[in-house]
């Protein structure tokens, strides 16, 4: 949205040239959280209201030389890798209104930064010193922070080491790669994570993610959670349980254990109340324990864009007005909708789509389009005569660096650390994807009765060695024994198929060598699904019907084979498995056990 200059407005401009890509400008240049911080701004407190026509009203203030400053801080705009703008309009202290707008411009290979800031004074008594400090003091120190990113290693601004770094003592350093030494023999990783503690500014560490580190320093992500879940185990860092909103990806609930969490929250931000979803809405995140680093958090800044990177577009829309603008989409999926309407386009983009070139949302029609990439023209109208609307194109891929509950509690190493890890007693949180997998021996009565309780009691014990030694590899968790069987749980039903098969190899390895192939029979059921983790006796448990399916499943084993549903054999990695190790299939229908209709199974003969 433009603004009308106006007679009494101050215009302060700058203009710089940067070697950087335009993606790194924009993630650095975006992020005025942290350029605020750098400035050394005054901390932000910040209050939501609900607005009744969707999405809420935030009020800022700020205490500022001497002064408080009171606003209303209107939605921020965006395009990425074009431009943002911010918007106060002041109701208390010496301005009226601060408007900052960067526009961004690729030319010749370099990126042109154009940075506007507009200020409205109240006051004409501190008019000139007001003047002053912008023009002498403010944006000159912003511009030469916006020109130091040239100066930046290609991934260091990723996770958030920027220009402020603390000056370390290379004791202190030792010391603590000394402490992290004693959970992980990778040393490389205990001095990464080591100097980022240091180092990084607290809004950096106060929401640790391993996975985002990982991605930054290219070393294995489950390494990385890994070594965080030991060192928290230590005491060297504290658990966050964070509820994220799903629109602006916030963390509005969080708590330091899972029985402690609550089912749902409320977004005071985009007025929206939500429920926790172990697979998409609980983020597993980790903040330095004071006896590393005191972490302070505090807001600099409501409205950067580098806040919500999963957001590519948005834009006011004024009532009976429209909006256009390009934007590049890339393959994936995207969604354009506003807090104000409940009509949602979902946008499909891949090669093999529509050549559609113009977008258009109305905020009353709900559409779902398939269209190949490239840049494309957004028409944004709004046919509300009487209110203002936010539209927002976001990409919905933003999972990928998070660690969602559902993926850790599904950990061995997880459930072995932090069995305590539990919901409050009586509280049901549904999973909507978790791969379950049931193991039995096959004739374990006759085993014990024809080879003797010392001869059984060993194969057993070694035959348990092997399911447990193996969960490991490949991202699972046994969740219970029950007499010679075994429940597990997979993040992935791949995993579970890969470590299905895996354990059958070792166990007719094991027969034939120790025991002339009369030895342990395993049988092997897996079927995934929506389940519910629950507290049970103290331990977090599953129910539902894909546990029972998966029960049921095993009980169709004959013994030494694999047997998963037939939903399971149509997951295009599980295919794709099967036929790359050339596992033979037999398709069949059997009636399951409280199961009105035939399901339909795949054996796998290994």
């Amino acid at each position: 949205m433009k603004y009308e200059i106006l007679p009494n407005e101050y215009i302060f401009k700058f203009e710089i040239t940067l070697s950087s890509s335009l993606s790194k400008v924009w993630a650095y240049a975006s992020d005025t959280v942290r350029s605020n911080q750098t400035l050394g701004e005054p901390a932000f407190t910040y209050t939501n209201t609900p607005n009744s026509k969707g999405g809420s009203n935030t009020i800022g203030s700020q205490r500022n030389t001497g002064f408080t400053l009171k606003f209303i801080e209107l939605s921020p705009e965006w395009v990425e890798g074009k431009y943002f703008q911010i918007v106060r309009e002041h109701f208390a202290g010496p301005l009226k209104r601060f408007i900052q707008r960067m526009d961004f411009e690729e030319k010749d290979g370099k990126v042109i930064l154009r940075n506007t800031i507009r200020v409205i004074i109240r006051w004409k008594i501190v008019s000139p010193i007001s003047y002053i400090r912008f023009k002498l003091d403010a944006l000159p120190r912003y511009k030469k922070i916006l020109q130091q990113v040239d100066s930046f290693k290609s991934n260091e601004y990723n996770i958030g080491v920027t220009e402020i770094k603390k000056n370390i003592k290379q004791e202190e350093l030792i010391g603590i790669i000394h402490k992290f030494s004693l959970i992980s023999k990778n040393d490389t990783l205990c001095n990464l994570i080591a100097s980022h503690i240091l180092k990084s500014q607290d809004s950096d560490l106060l929401k640790i993610r391993p996975y985002r580190l990982a991605a930054v320093w290219k070393e294995d992500k489950k390494e990385v959670l890994e070594f965080f879940l030991r060192a928290t185990k230590e005491g060297f860092f504290d658990m966050n349980w964070d509820i994220l909103c799903p629109s602006c990806r916030g963390a509005k609930s969080s708590s330091n254990s899972l029985l402690k969490m609550e089912r749902t929250a409320h977004c005071s931000s985009c007025n929206i109340d939500y429920e926790a979803d172990f697979d998409k809405s609980v983020e597993l995140t980790f903040t330095p324990n004071p006896s590393i680093r005191q972490v302070i958090g505090a807001t600099f800044c409501a409205s950067s864009p580098g806040s919500t990177p999963h957001q590519k577009i948005q834009i006011r829309v004024q009532a009976n007005g429209q909006e256009v603008c390009e934007y590049e989409l890339l393959p994936g999926i995207y969604k354009i909708y506003s807090p104000q309407s409940k009509a949602i386009v979902e946008l499909n983009v891949d090669n093999s789509g529509e050549s559609i070139d113009t977008i258009l949302y109305d905020g009353v029609k709900k559409d779902k389009l398939f269209l190949t990439p490239g840049i494309k023209k957004f028409i944004f109208s709004n046919p509300d005569s009487e209110r203002e609307i936010v539209v927002k194109l976001e990409r919905a891929d933003w999972l990928k660096n998070i660690i969602t509950a559902s993926e850790v509690t599904a950990m061995h190493e997880f459930r072995e650390l932090f069995s305590s890890e539990v919901l409050r007693p009586g509280e049901e949180i549904g999973i909507k994807n978790l791969t379950i997998l049931f193991t039995d021996l096959k004739g374990s009565t006759e085993f014990y009765n024809t080879r003797g309780d010392a001869f059984a009691y060993k194969a057993v014990s070694q035959h348990f060695e092997i399911l447990i030694q193996n969960i490991t590899k490949y991202d699972g968790a046994i969740v219970k024994t029950i007499g010679d069987a075994i429940m597990g749980i997979f993040f992935l039903p791949v995993n579970a198929v890969l470590y299905a098969i895996q354990i059958q190899k070792e166990l007719k390895e094991l027969n034939s060598k120790s025991y002339e192939g009369k030895g342990i029979i395993l049988k092997v059921g897996i079927h995934a699904g929506s389940v519910l983790a629950v507290n049970q006796n103290d331990k977090l448990d599953y129910f539902g019907k894909t546990v029972n399916l998966a029960a049921r499943v095993e009980g169709k084993c004959k013994g030494g084979d694999i047997v998963i549903t037939r939903t399971l054999y149509e997951n295009e990695t599980v295919k794709e498995l099967i036929g790359k190790e050339k596992i033979q299939i037999e398709i069949f229908e059997s009636n399951l056990k409280g199961f009105e209709e035939s399901s339909e199974l795949v054996r796998l003969i290994l």
